[in-house]
């Protein structure tokens, strides 16, 4: 398995060295793989330390969280193993003073034993120390007693309600009190979507198949409590949501904190959508969420798949969790807009600026655009497939989507809008800027408003004129991409097209050859860059290696060109 590592053995330190560089109020304590604060005052002066920990694998938890607010320190296990004692009560010292030091640890048994047998050597060296347990794990309730569950990603907002009583000069035995209150009202549940590979390994510790998901894991790369099918976002998040919520026992009323949590390996746009459909189910149980955060903030190395925690809230812990603080990973406030939604301004198209009622020349103008532009659509909703696999192999895959929008959007025109050469161009291009994204809806819609301009002096065109506006949209993405023929571009079909619409009108045929002319150059233009090297748009970035089959923009222009052939005619 392809890992950014050097030696598997020293990952931990290495990355410890990593994340101390990142921060300059943290530093490595001595030979131990424990991160602490910088900078802390005299013994007589200082705050109740927070002490968490655990086998690293799961950042940025622990060591991003260490700072002034939150933890005081971070003891760093192996991956996925429990940290020593010796480690632990080295950086009880480092960092307790008179008024002793809070651990906070997740329920599994080396950290229970761990940290436990650190705070009795503590204490016996006179230094008072407590211990908090997070056991918020619902996903095992009815199986086990609820002191058994496992801590996951909820740890991490007990970190921040403790850190901050902590930072307020509270007693250790009141730090302690609210962070035990913040454990009695948490639940979180995950979901993976398959196993996580721990660095030196050669495969993941359990596989899923492209039908399956895990319910209920854990975040060492152990199996969930449940194999089930997979279900879109909506459908997962009420999932993990009503266990959660009947664990707790919410109520209508009630006020929550809610974090979405990355498990290593998903994407921030996926967890955005789940915790977009999670405050949407908790609020319409008419369970207030006051703070929100998405993001990766307890992983299980690469590990794809998330957990929902919830935090019943009071005002005491509300103002914990806005409380500052300087821990690197910490992501921010987290209050929720309530207002996500601002109407855009009007404005003026050209379909909307077209006439009520059509005149005769308008109602001959729509009727000769119309069935072309259906043609047009037609022909590459037809090409689609084609598309996609031609952009596949040098793109991102999406040209056979874009060109499908387009057709939708082009079927879509009304014929009210078609009553003019220059407005039937432009009310197309508007229609293609709406419902293209990436490169290719401005590239059309610039060449149509290009070509539309160009029409607009000209209420009854001649061949001439529309060979006019056929140069003058070339031109117009020339302008706009910087590309030029010869780059593996749309342009290697347009231009040597317009060229040839051009030259056939000036030598003395009739519109319909003139154009079969530009189509066989389209046609072969595009052919021809199967043997070309891109030098623009994102198949440049592959060099020679896009060589071999032809650019499937050019392809898409020979298309629809070939499509409007039938409807050429006259001078």
């Amino acid at each position: 398995m392809k890992k950014l590592i050097n030696d598997p053995s020293a990952v931990v330190r290495e990355m410890l060295e990593g994340i101390a560089r990142q921060a300059p109020h943290v530093a490595i304590l001595g030979n131990e793989n424990v991160l602490v604060r910088k900078y802390l005052p005299e013994s007589s002066e200082r705050p109740v330390a927070l002490i968490s920990g655990g086998g690293s694998g799961h950042e940025p938890a622990h060591g991003g969280y260490v700072g002034n607010g939150m933890l005081s320190a971070a003891v760093c296990g192996e991956v996925f193993t429990s940290p020593s004692t010796d480690a632990v009560l080295a950086a009880i010292r480092a960092t307790a003073g008179d008024k002793g030091a809070l651990l906070i640890v997740k329920n599994y048994t080396g950290d229970r034993l761990n940290f436990g047998l650190a705070a009795e050597l503590a204490r016996s060296e006179g230094i008072p120390v407590e211990i908090v347990t997070v056991a918020d794990d619902v996903s095992l309730r009815g199986r086990i007693e609820r002191h058994q569950r496992r801590g996951i990603a909820g740890t991490v907002l007990v970190h921040k309600i403790a850190g901050a009583a902590a930072a307020n000069g509270c007693s250790l035995d009141a730090v302690a009190a609210v962070a035990r209150r913040a454990v009695a009202n948490l639940g979180t549940m995950g979901v993976a979507l398959d196993g996580c590979t721990l660095p030196g390994a050669d495969k993941a510790g359990f596989r899923l198949a492209d039908d399956e998901i895990e319910l209920g894991l854990g975040i060492h790369g152990e199996k969930g409590v449940e194999r089930t099918a997979p279900m879109k976002a909506g459908e997962l998040t009420e999932t993990l949501l009503a266990n959660i919520i009947e664990d707790l026992g919410l109520r209508n009323g009630e006020r929550v904190a809610l974090l979405v949590n990355g498990l290593g390996a998903t994407p921030e746009m996926e967890l955005a959508i789940v915790l977009r459909d999670a405050f949407a189910s908790l609020s319409r149980r008419d369970i207030g969420v006051e703070r929100a955060w998405s993001g990766t903030l307890l992983s299980a190395l690469d590990m794809p798949g998330c957990s929902i925690s919830v935090l019943r809230l009071d005002d005491e812990m509300l103002a914990l969790l806005d409380a500052g603080t300087e821990a690197r990973a910490w992501p921010g406030n987290g209050k929720v807009n309530r207002q996500i939604l601002i109407e855009t301004a009007p404005a003026v198209s050209a379909v909307e600026n077209a006439p009520s009622a059509l005149t005769d020349g308008g109602r001959e103008w729509s009727g000769r655009f119309k069935p072309a532009l259906e043609a047009v659509a037609h022909a590459l909703l037809e090409q689609e497939a084609i598309l996609t696999d031609l952009d596949s192999k040098a793109g991102d895959g999406d040209l056979g989507a874009s060109m499908r929008r387009a057709a939708e959007a082009i079927l879509a025109v009304p014929d009210s809008a078609l009553f003019a050469p220059d407005k039937a161009l432009a009310a197309v291009g508007m229609a293609l800027r709406r419902a293209i994204a990436g490169s290719s809806g401005p590239f059309y819609a610039t060449a149509l408003l290009r070509a539309a301009r160009i029409l607009a002096d000209h209420p009854k065109p001649t061949a001439a004129d529309w060979a006019a506006a056929m140069n003058g949209a070339a031109d117009a993405i020339r302008e706009l991409g910087g590309a030029k023929p010869g780059d593996r571009t749309m342009l290697d079909a347009l231009v040597p097209a317009a060229q040839a619409f051009k030259r056939e009108l000036n030598a003395g045929y009739d519109a319909a050859k003139a154009w079969a002319a530009a189509v066989s150059a389209a046609e072969s233009g595009a052919k021809d860059t199967a043997h070309m090297t891109p030098r623009a748009g994102r198949a440049s970035y592959l060099g020679a290696r896009a060589i071999g089959s032809p650019d499937g923009g050019a392809v898409a222009v020979a298309c629809w060109l070939r499509a409007l052939q039938p409807y050429i005619s006259g001078r």
